[in-house]
């Protein structure tokens, strides 16, 4: 996920990168400097590369465009240490349950009527590295719910809403079809963690796993990975059956609350570019959009005429493409 250019109509001086980062730099937000080094490092096209240890100089590689410096970055983070994480292990069987309701043949009709199930990447350099064979059904993007596919899983939803410790940046179900695999590849972005909840892994050894830099861990039934897929990882599936996970991105531990705040705000202008206004009509007409696209309740208020552009149809395109990090 990269941060998203955007461009103010020629009678103004301001870009989209300016106005945010008068936003960062106001009082309304305090010891944000990374956030705002990044930001601008997004702006400037940097694109951070690092060698993470030399006896494995193809995958300890750290590759990110959205890049916040400071961050420890290792290829899996202990479970046990994050309580989100023992939440959502001890939640398994009400979600395999749900799942294999919704998902079920019988019920195939109802589960027409989501959004985009079980889609596949949609952009060249993601198709390339996931393949035909990784396909999603997406909850909650870049910390907003969808409405349609909330509905169809409402008690997954619940749990991912009230999990303890760290809001949760995206969530999807994750299919894997069987004799498949995924390239190596960076999702380009540091400063959030990946998550993923074995919901129906095949197999009975380590035919289904997953590797992140110099490591690799198999998928199991009711256990939670943590990873940083900002390293070089990739992942097979040697089975003849289709895996299928619940997978979340999560903030990185060592953001600071401030540094949270100040990256969800940059997350809330992309999507909703009338917080930026000075108007407070519009600026009130902004944040109820992101109070319904946050909630998944429904249909989000139609704003009115607004002086900040919305992304012309290339960024738009960008926008749902690109699903990690900034944009």
């Amino acid at each position: 996920m990269h941060f998203l250019l955007l461009l103010l109509p020629s009678s103004s001086s301001l870009t989209f990168h300016s106005l945010v980062r008068q936003k960062l730099t106001s009082s309304a937000f305090t010891n944000v400097e990374r956030v705002i080094e990044s930001w601008d490092c997004i702006n400037e096209g940097y694109h951070h590369k690092e060698i993470l240890d030399p006896a494995h100089p193809t995958s300890m590689v750290q590759e990110a465009r959205s890049y916040l410096p400071g961050l420890t970055a290792k290829p899996f983070w202990s479970p046990s240490d994050s309580l989100f994480a023992q939440e959502l292990a001890s939640s398994y069987l009400v979600i395999r349950e749900e799942f294999d309701k919704v998902t079920a043949i019988s019920n195939s009709k109802n589960l027409a009527k989501g959004n985009n199930v079980w889609a596949t990447a949609a952009d060249s350099k993601s198709a390339a590295s996931y393949g035909p064979d990784w396909k999603t059904l997406v909850l909650n993007d870049r910390t907003t719910y969808d409405s349609t596919n909330s509905l169809l899983f409402p008690k997954t939803v619940s749990i991912l809403k009230n999990l303890t410790g760290t809001p949760v940046v995206e969530a999807f179900f994750a299919s894997m079809e069987p004799n498949s695999s995924i390239n190596l590849h960076s999702d380009s972005c540091n400063f959030i963690l990946t998550s993923h909840l074995g919901l129906d892994i095949p197999g009975n050894g380590n035919e289904c796993r997953l590797s992140v830099g110099d490591t690799t861990q198999n998928w199991k039934d009711g256990e939670v990975m943590l990873f940083d897929t900002s390293i070089m990882h990739s992942a097979v599936n040697e089975t003849p059956k289709t895996r299928y996970i619940l997978m979340l991105r999560v903030w990185h531990p060592e953001l600071t609350s401030s540094e949270i705040k100040a990256l969800q705000f940059t997350f809330d202008a992309l999507d909703v570019p009338g917080i930026l206004s000075e108007s407070a009509g519009e600026r009130f007409i902004a944040e109820e959009q992101l109070r319904v696209l946050r909630s998944g309740e429904g249909a989000v208020p139609n704003p009115p005429p607004t002086t900040i552009p919305t992304p012309s149809k290339k960024s738009k395109k960008s926008a749902t493409v690109i699903k990690r990090g900034f944009g």
